[in-house]
C-alpha cells in the first residue's frame, strides 16, 4: 500500500485555525486547501447516528456547553457556534464536499471502548463513495483493528503518555491506550506520537525508536521550533498548530526519510 501522500506535505491539526478561524471548521479546511497542508480531523457520531467533527467529548471548552457530543441530535449541534465565531460543528459531509480530494485528509476516530465499533464503522461506510486521499488513526485500539479489517485504507495507532494538559507523565487513560504493546494487538501501518511525551526522562522513547525502525511516525502536535527539533529525531512527518506558514514550509523534507 502506498500512503507516501501522508509523509509528503505537513498535517494540519484541526484545519489550519487562528484566532479569527476556529478549529474543525470549514474555514479552517479551506485554510490548509489554499496551503496544501493535509488535514487532520476527528469524528463523533452524534445522538441520532450522523457524524460530526469535533476534537473534545464535550461542547464546553469550544461552544460553551456543558454537554456530550454523543448525547445530541445533528439539530441541536447546528444551535451552537464554535468560540463565538459564526460558525457552526460541521458534519463529516459538509467537510468531505469541501475537501473534495484537493489535499489528504488524516482521520482520527473518537472514542476509547475497543469494544465499540459504531463510529469506525459508520466512517468507513461513509467512506466507500469518497474519492480522495484519506488515512484512519485512533488511540482505540479496537478501532484500528476494525479499519485494519474492513477497509482497505491506511491505518495508524495514537500513542501518548501525558494527561490533556501535558503535566503528568500518566494518565488514566494512557496508562492503557497510550502503550506501544497496543500495537502488536492492532497491527497499524503507521504511529502517530506525542510530541510531549518525548521528554528524555521517560523510558518508552526507546521504544518509539524501535518502532520508528518498522513503521512510519508521525509527531503530533508539533507548535513551535523545539517540537520541530524532537520531530526530526523521532518523526517522518508533523501534525502542526499554531506555526508560521512561512516557517512550516522550510520544515518541509527536513524529516527523518519515509523508508
Amino acid at each position: 500500500m502506498n500512503f507516501q501522500w501522508l509523509f509528503d506535505r505537513p498535517i494540519a491539526h484541526r484545519g489550519l485555525h487562528n484566532a479569527e478561524i476556529p478549529e474543525n471548521s470549514i474555514p479552517a479546511y479551506e485554510n490548509a486547501i489554499a496551503h496544501n497542508y493535509n488535514i487532520e480531523i476527528d469524528v463523533h457520531l452524534t445522538k441520532d447516528g450522523h457524524l460530526v467533527i469535533f476534537h473534545d467529548n464535550t461542547l464546553k471548552r469550544v461552544c460553551g456547553v456543558d454537554k456530550a457530543i454523543k448525547d445530541c441530535t445533528l439539530a441541536e449541534l447546528k444551535t451552537y457556534r464554535l468560540l463565538g465565531t459564526e460558525y457552526t460543528i460541521p458534519t463529516f459531509d459538509e467537510f468531505l464536499k469541501v475537501i473534495d480530494g484537493k489535499v489528504g485528509i488524516l482521520c482520527e476516530i473518537k472514542g476509547i471502548n475497543p469494544f465499540d465499533n459504531s463510529i469506525v464503522k459508520a466512517t468507513l461506510e461513509r467512506l466507500k463513495t469518497y474519492n480522495g486521499r484519506i488515512a484512519i488513526q485512533s488511540f482505540n485500539y479496537g478501532a484500528v483493528k476494525y479499519a485494519r479489517k474492513h477497509s482497505s485504507l491506511p491505518t495508524g495507532e495514537l500513542f501518548t503518555w501525558c494527561s490533556p494538559d501535558g503535566k503528568k507523565p500518566r494518565w488514566w487513560v494512557t496508562s492503557m491506550m497510550g502503550k506501544m504493546w497496543l500495537a502488536k494487538l492492532c497491527k497499524p501501518q503507521f504511529l502517530a506520537y506525542d510530541v510531549r511525551a518525548c521528554a528524555p526522562e521517560l523510558s518508552e522513547n526507546k521504544w518509539l525508536l524501535k518502532g520508528g525502525k518498522k513503521l512510519p511516525v508521525l509527531m503530533w502536535t508539533v507548535v513551535d521550533s523545539k517540537c520541530v527539533e524532537v520531530a526530526r529525531k523521532y518523526a517522518n512527518n508533523i501534525i502542526f498548530e499554531y506555526m508560521d506558514v512561512d516557517y512550516v514550509e522550510e520544515c518541509v523534507g527536513t524529516f527523518r526519510p519515509l523508508k
